[in-house]
């Protein structure tokens, strides 16, 4: 699961009172003038090594209502510092105290809200990292937006797991073909521009709608099927195929 549902934040609010729920801090959660200030916080981490991460929770309980308090930021980055002052047992009573028991009007601005503070707790900023980063990962950074803030002139970014990117033979191959079409368009003189070559990169984005080389492996077949037919459709593929010449190497052979 990747973070807390919007339903739970709008109800969070709306008991919040719009105010931090930390022992007698006065700061609201959303200025008057419309600015967010307030965090989603986790009682318990979301992330194992994170203060007071419970192993046995599911992902599920990690994001649900009980283990969620809407605190501003200097209190949230307090509790998280001092895990040991602030534990799993203080945060609870806190949370119970501060939220009103009485039932609570979900209202479209409580909505619109949530929203604001759901989505800046999906937005991540990484400063001066010298290690290696995961999202969107189990036991690490859950997030739809990252930015990565470093002196560092040129960052990696590892591609995902089960991605054809990830699979150095897979990506190898579909490179290959990429550059026989390049080949292919090069030696045909009835095409010209910088387009013909382009061709293949804007025909991959029209039918698989993301980058191809994000694409999970269980759909290389699929991927190498479409450039093959690419490669024996131009001209020059044409004529091969007519003179039982082969376009390219299967993948079994591919080094």
């Amino acid at each position: 699961m990747a973070g807390p549902t919007l339903s739970t934040i709008k109800r969070l609010f709306a008991l919040s009172c719009n105010q931090c729920a930390f022992p007698d801090c006065h700061t609201p959660l959303i200025e008057e003038s419309g600015t967010i200030t307030g965090e989603i916080c986790h009682i318990r981490s979301s992330s194992q090594g994170g203060p007071r991460f419970d192993e046995n929770q599911s992902d599920l309980e990690r994001h649900a209502a009980a283990n969620l308090i809407l605190l501003c930021a200097r209190h949230h980055k307090i509790i998280d510092s001092e895990p040991n002052k602030y534990s799993t047992q203080v945060l609870e009573i806190i949370k119970r105290k501060h939220e009103q028991p009485e039932l609570v009007e979900i209202s479209p601005m409580t909505t619109k809200v949530a929203q604001r503070l759901l989505d800046n707790y999906m937005s991540v900023t990484i400063q001066s990292n010298s290690g290696q980063i995961a999202i969107q990962s189990p036991g690490a950074i859950q997030a739809h937006t990252v930015n990565v803030k470093t002196t560092k002139s040129k960052i990696t970014i590892a591609p995902p797991a089960g991605s054809i990117a990830n699979d150095r033979k897979m990506l190898s191959y579909c490179k290959y073909l990429i550059d026989r079409y390049q080949e292919f368009q090069k030696g045909d003189s009835n095409k010209t521009g910088d387009f013909k070559y382009m061709a293949i990169h804007a025909a991959l984005k029209r039918e698989f709608k993301c980058d191809w080389k994000l694409l999970p492996t269980d759909r290389f077949n699929e991927l190498i099927t479409f450039l093959q037919h690419r490669v024996d459709n131009t001209k020059l593929g044409r004529i091969n195929r007519a003179k039982s010449n082969p376009n390219y190497h299967p993948f079994a052979d591919h080094e």
